[in-house]
């Protein structure tokens, strides 16, 4: 098994590598005075010197063996506890039974505010035919009726009550208001990973192949459709938490 560990840098084995330097040029010496005509040199010490330095190098050798085997055991250590990290992960914030709840959850949730955005849509639908059958005003300009004698427009599918500048009844249409509910989503949690101190620019996340969340035709469509909006959505969530629109 292979480590990416220097085990050369181990104490030991540095201990180890400079005895074996030591007596390589302890025999270094002696052959050196052996050559420069020194007899008190024997064969002896020759030998001796020698086996000393065989025997050094097998030392060093062994400590780098044990070195290397205690990086191997630290390395599968490690990857053993990054093992064991991913599955507790897995199992605290990974379980496929949560994301499935949640996401039960929130299609319940925008089935019904797709079923409430449609009763509302009939409901402003039927008031304007209602107000045209009583011969009430048609908005027109500046003109946007009052609280006792409402407004309306018909005007190729876009219909609106008007019971002044400030308070209108739209038929927007399910599909903008979803549409707006995405693009305020996406950016909720911009501000939610910011708070948290991730990364502010991404919102709602898409694989690495896919384009960003909110590109076009999403984003185009909520932002012709924000201001149209009657009511506005942002200004209803902004003041049921007491924020300013």
């Amino acid at each position: 098994m292979t480590t990416d560990t220097n085990t050369d840098t181990s104490p030991e084995v540095a201990q180890a590598d400079a005895e074996a330097r030591e007596a390589d040029d302890l025999l270094a010496a002696l052959e050196e005075r052996v050559r420069d005509g020194d007899d008190k040199i024997t064969p002896q010490q020759l030998t001796e010197q020698r086996e000393l330095g065989h025997f050094a190098r097998l030392r060093a050798e062994a400590a780098r063996r044990k070195a290397e085997r205690a990086a191997e055991r630290a390395a599968e250590e490690e990857r053993q506890q990054h093992h064991r990290q991913a599955l507790a992960l897995l199992a605290d914030q990974g379980d496929p039974q949560r994301l499935t709840e949640a996401y039960r959850a929130a299609l319940t949730a925008i089935v019904e505010f797709l079923a409430v955005s449609d009763g509302f849509d009939d409901a402003v639908s039927e008031a304007v035919a209602l107000l045209k059958k009583a011969q009430a005003p048609q908005a027109r300009g500046e003109e946007y009726g009052t609280p006792k004698a409402p407004a309306w427009v018909d005007d190729h599918g876009h219909q609106l009550v008007a019971f002044g500048r400030e308070d209108m009844r739209a038929a927007n249409g399910a599909g903008n208001r979803l549409a707006v509910l995405l693009e305020d989503a996406d950016t909720a949690r911009r501000k939610q990973n910011r708070a948290e101190g991730r990364d502010a620019a991404r919102g709602v996340r898409t694989s690495q192949s896919a384009p960003a969340f909110m590109n076009a035709p999403i984003t185009d469509q909520a932002r012709g459709a924000r201001h149209g909006l009657r009511p506005r959505l942002d200004q209803l969530a902004a003041a049921e938490g007491g924020e300013a629109a």
